[in-house]
């Protein structure tokens, strides 16, 4: 039993059912194709020792005529069931891909709709790792249980008839297993023991490789001479690698030794009963050579067992991992299209967001995990229907944390988030989110064509017209409409090579752009205008104040005098609401507010 993060056990068994289960219901036909192939695999030893065996005997009988009438009929029926275990093993392993596939469309499908606190912090992040780097270990699990399966009732069938012919066969070929599997179960506890280890040495080694082909971390590479460091940190992460499967290796050698002693003495013991047994007269050279072959066959399956299990149980593992992530809980209420059955697109004009809504945080307190440090402690505060706030404050104070709360992206420690006097927690929180329309300051656009960046759907039904308006607005249209395929050229290389790159103020725009088209009840602009030139970013907040007009906006950022067109201004400090009023009220109360504004007022003191 394997115990998920929430404390529920899984057995291996119920993660065997889960997946052929689920191939089950993907490919009906496969509920036939599985017995028939594993009855012609368990067929087939007995089949391969059975021809020899019967020419043997219809040769010392003189009747050749039944030997080529028995023969042939003997090799119809092998080349039949030949026939039928390739097929249905074809057909079964396309079933066992697909499914694999079906479970990694679920696994992006959860990535994609659970709360966001299940995938951004970093002890998360590395259980997404962990997860996705499982997700092809159902394939492995599928096909070994299969193999397992096959061997237990081969070995039962087979072992029986060892024991008619002698006892003492059965016996030794079992005290051997026994110490086969002592020795594999070493391997195995070793692998599971390290095996975390080893999985948190590939996600560092993948870090740096991303690090060392990051174009953006190339200028610093070259510039500051980070080159030793990443060899340095290669050369660590080579070194702890070369020891776990140096440990590994030795330990997987003495089963594999022990292997080739047990087929020795096991061919010792067989022949050595076997002729006494023709000597006696007990068995002739037909049943010589067909126990032989039944013997090898026992044998040969018996000790590929313990191998079995040991590749069914590290697949097991490894799903776990998988199972882990997909059955962490979402303390938000989400709708019908995180079912990846009900995927539906949504068009903006589905989009119901006229209505600005009034928030509320009551005493609303954060911390992240695994940390006693509040990020947000006891927040109190009201926004109107309509309100346009600046929320402002120096770095670390928590205003992108306020904001991720507030959009649904992490539950609040304490306290409550009310929208319209409704509590987020218990609202839908796919509905609220379709309401909003947010400028994050580390948005980072997908390697799509500019125009699904913007309207955020696929070219089929997105509307061109507002495409092109929401860059027009942005300001960005000029930059757009000059290139050869306007607005499907695609940013980066990355799906096309003719893609482009932006720089970091046309990024903003574009994001701004995205923002006009979703035309959000809400809009929440976090440090919009970090990368745009005095000019640019003047401009900026007149487009930010005539797209404000009907909604709800909430304004982050460290320059004040974006705070010109809001209505109230929030000051965050250490988490706190450290001073609240209009620009006059905080300049007059003369408090913290007013020191910052004093030092930023020789750059802004004109746009004031």
């Amino acid at each position: 039993m394997i115990k998920t993060t929430g404390g529920t056990e899984i057995s291996m068994l119920y993660n065997i059912s889960t997946v052929f289960s689920m191939m089950g219901k993907t490919f009906p036909k496969s509920r036939m194709l599985l017995p028939l192939y594993m009855l012609c695999r368990i067929a087939e030893p007995f089949m391969t020792a059975f021809i020899p065996s019967l020419a043997i005997r219809t040769i010392t009988d003189g009747n050749i005529q039944y030997f080529i009438a028995a023969i042939i009929s003997i090799l119809v029926l092998f080349w039949t069931r030949q026939a039928i275990e390739n097929i249905s093993s074809m057909y079964l392993g396309h079933m066992r891909f697909y499914t694999t596939k079906n479970l990694f469309t679920r696994f992006l499908n959860k990535v994609m709709y659970t709360d966001y606190l299940n995938i951004e912090p970093q002890p998360k992040q590395k259980i997404v790792q962990r997860a996705d780097n499982a997700v092809f270990f159902a394939q492995t699990l599928l096909n070994e249980s299969v193999e397992f399966t096959i061997k237990i009732f081969g070995l039962f069938i087979y072992g029986s008839a060892v024991m008619v012919l002698d006892i003492r066969i059965l016996l030794v070929t079992l005290v051997l297993f026994c110490f086969d599997v002592v020795l594999r179960n070493r391997a195995i506890k070793y692998d599971v023991m390290h095996w975390g280890e080893h999985i948190e040495v590939r996600r560092k080694s993948n870090y740096l490789e991303r690090s060392s082909l990051d174009i953006s971390a190339g200028k610093d590479i070259r510039i500051y001479q980070l080159k030793d460091c990443l060899h340095s940190h290669f050369d660590q992460l080579i070194a702890q690698e070369k020891e776990f499967q140096s440990k590994r290796s030795v330990r997987w050698y003495y089963p594999a030794l022990s292997d080739g002693f047990i087929r020795v003495v096991r061919d010792i013991l067989a022949y050595s009963i076997l002729i006494g047994k023709v000597v006696s007269g007990e068995i002739d050279a037909a049943g010589f050579t067909l126990y032989l072959g039944l013997i090898s066959c026992f044998t040969d399956w018996i000790y590929p067992l313990a191998l079995s299990f040991y590749e069914m149980k590290n697949a097991n593992t490894h799903f776990q991992d998988y199972q882990t992530f997909m059955n962490q809980p979402d303390t938000f209420r989400h709708s019908d299209k995180a079912n990846i059955n009900n995927n539906t697109d949504k068009t903006p004009d589905s989009v119901k967001n006229s209505t600005p809504p009034v928030i509320e945080f009551r005493d609303v307190s954060f911390c992240y995990e695994n940390s006693d440090t509040p990020v947000l402690s006891h927040l109190d505060f009201k926004i109107n229907a309509g309100e346009k706030i600046a929320l402002v404050g120096n770095n670390g104070a928590g205003k992108t944390t306020l904001v991720k709360l507030l959009c649904g992206l992490y539950p609040s420690t304490e306290g409550e988030i009310l929208i319209d006097g409704e509590r987020i927690d218990t609202m839908n929180l796919d509905t609220w989110q379709e309401k909003i329309s947010v400028v994050f300051q580390d948005a980072d656009p997908m390697a799509f064509s500019v125009a699904m960046n913007v309207a955020g759907e696929s070219e089929q039904i997105l509307d061109r017209k507002r495409v092109e308006e929401s860059l027009r607005r942005a300001g960005l249209w000029n930059k757009i409409k000059g290139l050869t395929n306007r607005e499907d050229t695609y940013l980066t290389q990355e799906l096309d090579d003719n893609g482009i790159l932006l720089s970091g103020g046309e990024m903003q725009k574009l994001l701004l752009a995205r923002s006009i088209y979703k035309d959000g009840s809400l809009l929440i602009l976090d440090e919009p205008t970090s990368a745009l030139d005095p000019l640019a970013e003047s401009a900026m907040y007149e487009e930010y104040n005539s797209l404000a007009g009907g909604k709800t906006s909430l304004f982050i950022s460290h320059r004040l005098a974006s705070t010109k067109f809001c209505d109230r201004i929030l000051l965050l400090e250490k988490g706190q609401i450290a001073e609240m009023g209009t620009h006059a009220q905080l300049m007059q109360k003369n408090g913290k507010y007013k020191e910052m504004f004093d030092i930023q007022s020789q750059y802004y003191r004109d746009e004031i």
